[in-house]
């Protein structure tokens, strides 16, 4: 456009300066959105890792009745006492306590996820009625 003996077009040559402006301000928009979505991921990496991290300190257990749940590692304590976690929660990414001391126990965070521990027999009844 400015090469040769021609009178460069003024109109012409703000059209491309302002198509090229366009351009670039949408490239910078597009990095700014990358460079967020960069960040997003990495955090969302880290988080991923810590779990991974946390879940590994745990492994899959059965009870005297055959429900699986997550105890805590003797050798990965850290001070904390041994304990069930709930694998329900654990899929979820989430890592809660199971409560209770009784043949039947749940989740801290949902009652809805019980957990069956031991056998305990039926209390013998004596007297009147009894076979």
């Amino acid at each position: 456009m400015f090469s040769g003996d021609k009178t460069p077009d003024a109109d012409e040559a703000n059209k491309l300066v302002n198509a090229l402006s366009g351009e670039l301000t949408v490239a910078n928009i597009m990095n700014v959105q990358l460079s967020d979505a960069l960040k997003r991921l990495s955090l969302e990496l880290r988080a991923e890792d810590e779990f991974a991290k946390e879940r590994a300190r745990y492994e899959l257990v059965a009870t005297e009745r055959r429900d699986m749940v997550y105890r805590l590692k003797a050798d990965a304590a850290n001070g904390q006492p041994i304990h069930d976690a709930c694998p329900v929660c654990m899929q979820e990414k989430k890592i809660m306590f199971i409560r209770g001391d009784g043949d039947t126990r749940h989740c801290q965070a949902n009652n809805q996820h019980i957990f069956r521990y031991t056998k305990t027999p039926p209390p013998r009844v004596y007297g009147r009625g009894a076979y």
